[in-house]
């Protein structure tokens, strides 16, 4: 369930809205383009939103070109990256401005990227962190808290409770995740007393589809089950990827 309510004010200036009332609307605070790891492409993401209420962020593995590029052909989407560091535990990094989002990762990010891993940084969440609040105005959310395998914070980050206390919002939804994962991340955020993000996670154009008709109410019946179907290849799809960086480097 998508708690648009739970969404900070952080955000209000980057929400596309037609009239008074979201209609047809698109909230995507999480999706990866071919600037990582995703095969999203802006020209697709322009169509897409044409007719749509919406608030985006492009969020690429250590990766700031795709949400530059979609800004600019145009869209109002809200400067960020997910940012992994050395353990490959991520945050979700929104900035207010893209000249921070610039600045920070020139200077914090692009130095200090894992030459082997696409989701890797050689420091620590507790020093990007400090130096995010100590320099910048920014919203910091935990992704896929009770994700599956290595993502699964709750389960083999043991201090996952420290960075509770230090960040804004946990991602309430996730679209590749089950209902039962998404529970358990609601519960969280209601314990810490903390803001929700959403977002599909998407890493392709059927997901994105996939999670706009979520949104709307409108996923059910054979397309609903075809999707769940095509997530094992866009998964396999993410794996071969990030194996052929590894293998480029």
């Amino acid at each position: 369930m998508v708690e648009l309510n739970t969404l900070s004010s952080f955000f209000d200036g980057f929400i596309v809205k037609e009239g008074n009332y979201l209609d047809n609307f698109y909230f995507d605070l999480h999706f990866h383009t071919r600037a990582s790891d995703g095969d999203v492409s802006e020209e697709f993401l322009q169509e897409f939103l044409r007719d749509k209420d919406y608030l985006i962020s492009v969020t690429d593995h250590n990766s700031i070109e795709g949400n530059i590029k979609l800004r600019k052909k145009g869209l109002r989407v809200v400067p960020g990256l997910e940012l992994g560091c050395e353990d490959g535990f991520e945050i979700l990094v929104y900035f207010k401005n893209e000249e921070d989002m610039i600045k920070f990762y020139r200077a914090e990010v692009e130095p200090y990227k894992n030459r082997y891993r696409m989701a890797k940084t050689t420091r620590s969440v507790h020093e990007y962190i400090k130096i995010l609040r100590e320099n910048y105005e920014v919203h910091i959310s935990i992704p896929h808290i009770s994700g599956y395998a290595q993502k699964n914070y709750l389960k083999n980050k043991e201090y996952i409770h420290e960075i509770l206390q230090e960040v804004d919002a946990i991602e309430i939804y996730n679209h590749g995740l089950t209902y039962k994962k998404n529970l358990r991340a609601q519960i969280l955020r209601k314990k810490y007393n903390l803001y929700g993000t959403f977002g599909s996670d998407g890493h392709c154009e059927r997901e994105i589809k996939s999670y706009w008709r979520y949104l709307n109410r409108d996923d059910r019946g054979l397309t609903k089950t075809i999707d769940k179907i095509y997530k094992i290849k866009t998964v396999t799809d993410i794996g071969k990827k990030h194996f052929l960086h590894l293998f480029k480097r």
